[in-house]
This record gives C-alpha cells, structure tokens and sequence, in this order.
C-alpha cells in the first residue's frame, strides 16, 4: 500500500505501525530539543567564571577604597600631630624664657600691667 492508503485505511495493523511512526517521530523530537537545550560546557565555565570574577573585584574594589582612606586618614593625623608637636615645643621654649630671662619677664609684666622697676628708690634717712 502507499503512504496514501495508509492514510485513509482502517486497518488495525496499520494504525499501529503509523503509531509506532508517531512515537518514533516524537522520540527523534524530544531528543532534538534535548539536544538543541544542552549548553556547551564551556559555557558553565564561563559563567561561574566570570561571576567569581565580579565577587573578586567587587571585593577587591572595597579593600582597596578602605586602605586608600585609611592611608588618606594616616596622613591627615600625622600632620596635626606635626603641627601638634611644633605648637608644644614653642611653648615650652616660651616657658623656659620666662622663667628666665630677665628682659621677657620685664615685657610680659608690662604688657599685664605690672610696673617692673630694678631702680632702688632712695629713702630719706633722718
């Protein structure tokens, strides 16, 4: 018989050899789109590749940020303890002139209000 035939035939013996075409046909289907669906394994690899590469940057990226503030933290204290240090030794050399040289200790008592004399002041002897 031709494929025609088989068509339009009620025979029981060729409705189950066109089912056996028809399983056979959906068979060849499914693994085409079984095999149309599987990625390359390449593919895989590069994804979780490239996803373990962005956690690294991503977290390479903050470190980096954190120790360039910190460096940029360090710097701005050193000075102030720079200029800290400078501030505290002028006045102790301040302090050193005070307590001894006679001509700053005369100006400091000026500039408060105080009259400093070294002149003795004659006093009558009766």
């Amino acid at each position: 018989m031709s494929k025609a035939a088989n068509i339009y035939s009620d025979n029981s013996h060729d409705s189950s050899s066109s089912v056996k075409r028809s399983a056979v046909t959906r068979k060849r289907r499914s693994t085409a789109k079984a095999k149309g669906r599987t990625a390359p394994w390449w593919l895989s690899f590069l994804i979780v590749t490239s996803i373990f590469g962005m956690l690294l940057i991503s977290i390479n990226f903050r470190a980096f940020t954190a120790a360039r503030d910190e460096a940029d933290l360090n710097t701005q204290l050193a000075g102030r303890i720079q200029n800290l240090m400078d501030e505290n030794l002028a006045l102790q050399e301040e302090i050193h002139s005070l307590k001894t040289d006679p001509k700053v200790i005369e100006r400091e008592s000026r500039r408060i209000g105080l009259g400093f004399q070294h002149e003795k002041v004659p006093v009558p002897a009766n």
